[in-house]
């Protein structure tokens, strides 16, 4: 799984807009097709939902500016704060793959004692690296 770049913000309602090229790629029609919605591991995992095979998580639809509301169940067991956190959003096969969005080092990974410039983060260890 790659990251895509992709973060969205979860608004005050608990929605997410999912960008229209990941609809279109998976073929998902706004107010029309049902999307299932669960948990594996530390993801939140969307997918179109299968009438033939009885659903594994809570049914949503697209709204028509493509959000769905990603249950408080969800929410609450990630900690998924509405209008202060945020989401990755990642493709993986026929699934979208939702994780909250943890700043981190643009360098190393890291997501200890980090410091913005010109909107990238930037851990501690590696701003002393690059003094040297």
């Amino acid at each position: 799984m790659i990251f895509t770049g992709i973060v969205r913000g979860v608004d005050r309602l608990g929605r997410i807009v999912l960008p229209k090229k990941m609809r279109q790629a998976m073929d998902l029609k706004e107010l029309t097709d049902a999307i299932e919605v669960f948990v594996s591991g530390d993801g939140i995992i969307l997918k179109k939902y299968d009438n033939s095979v009885p659903p594994s998580g809570d049914l949503r639809c697209l709204d028509k500016f493509g959000r769905i509301v990603i249950p408080i169940e969800i929410r609450t067991l990630f900690g998924i704060v509405p209008q202060v956190d945020s989401l990755e959003i990642y493709c993986q096969n026929d699934q979208i793959i939702l994780k909250k969005n943890k700043p981190s080092c643009v360098f190393c990974g890291g997501s200890e004692n980090l410091t913005v410039f010109k909107e990238k983060n930037i851990c501690e260890a590696c701003i002393a690296e690059l003094k040297k």
